[in-house]
């Protein structure tokens, strides 16, 4: 199989970029979330195959993305039903699942911005650190309700890493474009 190109590769981090607004940015219809999570997940899932040529250790989290696109779902369409889910256990284990998840897809974007000399692999690098610190301190149980000035500080904190993730890829995007066109056809 041949390997695929810089435009290629900037098109499925374009893909994941998009994931990660529909992952952050929430719509809602009442409860439902009309731009679902499940759905960030499959467009990530879809392009994990183009990310395995050329860091193969993208292709280990295609199991773990197919959960989380199952999770997600099953989480959206309680939501659409109106079905209560109050699963702790579950919870922690698909929190676990997608904190790997995004540690090693982010790892992975560092390594193949690095490959590529792009500006962008010291920055994914050091996101990827801030976004696993925080949440990790998101998921301890802290009475948030109590801490109103801990709980905005900790949504402010969120709101910056997920316009950073953002803005971030899409700017990897372009520097992958970019070196493919200072490089020549590939």
């Amino acid at each position: 199989m041949a390997e695929m190109g810089r435009e290629e590769l900037a098109g499925a981090v374009k893909r994941i970029a998009w994931g990660y607004v529909l992952l952050h940015v929430n719509v809602n219809l009442g409860s439902l979330n009309i731009l679902p999570n499940w759905l960030g997940y499959l467009l990530i899932l879809g392009v994990l195959p183009m990310l395995g040529e050329r860091e193969p250790s993208a292709l280990l989290l295609r199991p773990l993305g197919i959960l989380l696109v199952l999770w997600e779902g099953v989480l959206w369409a309680l939501t659409l039903f109106g079905i209560p889910f109050d699963s702790i256990t579950l919870s922690i284990i698909a929190a676990a699942v997608g904190l790997y998840f995004h540690f090693q897809l982010l790892t992975n974007l560092a390594e193949i911005a690095g490959r590529y000399g792009c500006p962008e692999q010291r920055k994914i690098l050091c996101l990827r650190t801030v976004r696993t610190l925080l949440v990790t301190g998101l998921s301890l149980p802290v009475p948030w309700a109590r801490y109103a000035g801990l709980t905005l500080g900790a949504a402010v904190v969120n709101l910056a890493a997920a316009l950073w993730i953002c803005s971030l890829l899409f700017s990897l995007r372009s520097s992958l474009e970019g070196a493919g066109r200072l490089a020549g056809t590939e």
